[in-house]
């Protein structure tokens, strides 16, 4: 401190003047420099600090907020998927079961189908059968009269006509 008074009031011509000694002054200076800023600079940067802290203390609760809306954004959207792949299994389920209900009900319609037509032909065949059967007893009457009528044409004399007649004849009261 004795060195810093006597570079402050050391002259050569008997007064103030400028110290050679360049350290020493800086040195001065610089404590000067320092002891302003403390004095009237520490409430100025305090404050500067103290809104700094303050924005990045808010800055931080904005994003701790934004990070847990995300959170509940996150959570909630879980449960929609969750939600949405049950009805999708219980959709799937309900179509499974559905189809299987209606495969059986097609396959009981077709074997309905089935034995309808099935009972269809034996009726078609049978009827078909039955004309068969009464064409075949007309053509069989028809060849056999033809066949009766031609034998009666060949062996039918008079004589064997006038049996049959008196015969007839006598049968019927006379």
């Amino acid at each position: 401190m004795f060195t810093l008074f006597y570079l402050a009031t050391e002259s050569t011509e008997g007064g103030f003047g400028l110290s050679s000694d360049i350290l020493g002054s800086n040195l001065i200076n610089l404590i000067i420099v320092i002891g302003l800023l403390v004095v009237y600079g520490g409430k100025f940067v305090g404050n500067l600090l103290e809104q700094r802290r303050n924005k990045i203390a808010q800055e931080i609760q904005e994003a701790e907020q934004k990070a847990a809306d995300a959170a509940k954004a996150l959570a909630e959207g879980q449960k929609n998927l969750n939600e949405a792949q049950e009805r999708a299994k219980k959709i799937i389920s309900d179509a499974q079961g559905t189809a299987a209900k209606v495969r059986e009900e097609i396959l009981a319609q077709g074997q309905k189908d089935i034995e309808r037509m099935k009972a269809t032909a034996v009726q078609e065949l049978d009827s078909e059968r039955a004309k068969v059967v009464n064409e075949l007893k007309r053509t069989i009457a028809v060849l056999a009269l033809e066949k009766a009528e031609q034998q009666l044409k060949n062996t039918l004399t008079d004589e064997v006509q006038g049996k049959i007649i008196s015969r007839a004849v006598e049968q019927l009261g006379g």
